[in-house]
Order: C-alpha cells, then sequence, then structure tokens
C-alpha cells in the first residue's frame, strides 16, 4: 500500500469511529504520536500566549475551531456560534457569547463595521498562530502517517486551512454525538481551566504512553507555568483521585487502569479526527501531492 492510499483508509464517517480507535490502537507508531500531538500542544500555547490562552480548556479549544470553521463556512456571528459550539456536546450555548468576547480581547476576531446582524471577521494574527496550531497537529499525526506531511507543508497554499478546519469541525461534531464512559475525566481535566494542558504535562514527560509508571509532579511548578494556582491543581489530581483515574504520592502521580483508558480515549479520538480530515483535505486538493505516492 502506497503512502497516499495508507493515508485515505483513515477517511470514514464519524460512525466508524470505534473501529478507527481500534486500528490505531494497533498501531506501533501510536504511542508516539499521542505523545507528540501532548508536546506540540505545550510548545504551541507556550509560543504564543494568546494561542495558548485559547487552549486551556476545552470550551476554549472548541471557540477556536469554530472560529475558522464559521468563517470557512458562511461567516462568524453570535448565533452561528451558540449553535455550532452546542454541536460539540462540550460546551454551552450560553457560553458562547463569553468565548466570542475573549477572542476580541485577543485580537484574535473583530467585528465587521456596519453590518447587521453583527459579523466578525478573524484577524491576520489569528490565521497566522492558528496556522502554526494546525501545523502542530498535523505533524503530530504524520508519526502514523507520513503523507500528512504534504498537508501541512500545504497550509498556506489557498483554501486548504479552510478545507482542513471545515472537515475537523464536521468531524469532531460528529463524533461528540458518540455515547462514551468518560463524562468524570471530561469534567475533571476537559472542563477545568488549565487541565488539559495538565493531562498534556503528564503525558509528554512519561517515559511510555498510556503511561503506567509514577511521573515526577510538583504543583508549584505546575502552577506557575499554566498560570493556575496550587488550590486550584490541587482539586482537579484530588478530583482525578476520588474518580479512580490517579493515584499520589509525594512529588509524583500515576495514572490508574481506568486513567490510562481515558488518555486512550481522549488521544486516540484526537488523532483519528486529524488523520481523516488530513485525508479529505489531501484528497480536496490533489495538487499538494501526486497520487501514488
Amino acid at each position: 500500500m502506497g503512502q497516499f492510499d495508507s493515508l485515505y483508509a483513515w477517511d470514514i464517517d464519524a460512525g466508524q469511529l470505534p473501529a478507527l480507535r481500534d486500528r490505531l490502537r494497533l498501531r506501533a507508531e501510536y504511542p508516539a504520536a499521542a505523545q507528540r500531538l501532548a508536546a506540540n500542544m505545550l510548545l504551541d500555547a507556550d509560543g504564543d500566549p494568546a494561542l495558548g490562552g485559547m487552549l486551556r480548556d476545552a470550551g476554549r479549544t472548541v471557540a477556536a475551531l469554530s472560529a475558522v470553521y464559521l468563517d470557512a463556512t458562511g461567516g462568524l456571528t453570535l448565533a452561528r456560534l451558540k449553535t455550532f459550539i452546542a454541536g460539540f456536546g462540550l460546551v454551552s450555548a450560553g457560553r458562547a457569547r463569553a468565548l466570542l468576547e475573549l477572542m476580541i480581547h485577543l485580537g484574535y476576531v473583530r467585528a465587521d463595521p456596519g453590518v447587521r446582524p453583527r459579523r466578525y471577521s478573524l484577524t491576520p494574527r489569528f490565521l497566522m498562530s492558528y496556522r502554526r496550531h494546525e501545523a502542530s497537529l498535523l505533524d503530530a499525526v504524520a508519526v502514523v502517517e507520513p503523507a500528512v506531511r504534504m498537508v501541512e507543508r500545504g497550509l498556506g497554499a489557498p483554501g486548504v486551512m479552510n478545507t482542513l478546519a471545515v472537515e475537523q469541525g464536521a468531524a469532531f461534531v460528529a463524533g461528540s454525538r458518540q455515547g462514551h464512559a468518560h463524562g468524570p475525566w471530561y469534567r475533571i481535566f476537559m472542563d477545568r481551566l488549565a487541565g488539559i494542558q495538565l493531562v498534556h504535562e503528564l503525558v509528554a514527560r512519561a517515559d511510555a504512553f498510556p503511561p503506567a509508571g509514577w511521573i515526577d509532579f510538583s504543583q508549584a511548578a505546575t502552577g506557575r507555568r499554566f498560570q493556575v494556582s496550587r488550590v486550584h491543581l490541587g482539586r482537579m489530581i484530588r478530583a482525578g483521585v476520588e474518580q479512580g483515574y490517579m493515584e499520589v504520592c509525594p512529588g509524583a502521580v500515576r495514572f490508574t487502569e481506568a486513567g490510562r483508558e481515558a488518555l486512550h480515549w481522549i488521544y486516540t479520538g484526537r488523532l483519528c479526527v486529524h488523520l481523516a480530515s488530513a485525508a479529505r483535505t489531501l484528497k480536496a486538493h490533489p495538487e499538494l501531492g501526486v497520487e501514488g505516492g
């Protein structure tokens, strides 16, 4: 099988996502791809404080993708943002206004003058930042499928990033409608400020994926890095322990079997969506590569 066919094999509808997750877990490259994804997300946040502000919880992350998706599919308005983010099942429509105001504050979107109902445009600053972020996501999935590099290299070509974001948005919404047993994990680590970053930090520093051993952990150092209090971090860690996802000892944490299964769920989901979206983007932009590679 050529590298194109290997990538295109990930282009299936969201209803087949469970089978796709199982297939990814069998790939030898999967653990390295998961840890690359975690490390890249941390690097993105460290390198661009504004983007880092949009990667601190599930709601903010969804809002950034939603802004690009909506801009590419008819325009960004508050009403459309409310409807779209609600489809992810991770963010209430009522939070949309606050997320939009955050993006305005960060200089990522601006209101179009004289347009009613009010419409918003993405700023060059946001487009540049988000293109770098998309490149980081593609860099991680390219560990599994090297043909993804063609999409990564072509992100600056006309229409490519829009195609990729539209495919990602549609895939994440469809996948979010599928039931799962990890609701407590989402509430503890995905919905709370810096919870996603905490998980990425532990995964990126672990010796393997999913991590089975003890991982050195300092609440003080982690709080300084992610600009949250030790009390906030302590509450997350305690909630993780109480839910059976983690164990703690002085200066270290480790994931239980339940925690490792939750990590599998989170990272296979993200990697599979980005693999499928990259495959569809390459199909839509054959100029990015030569068929039959």
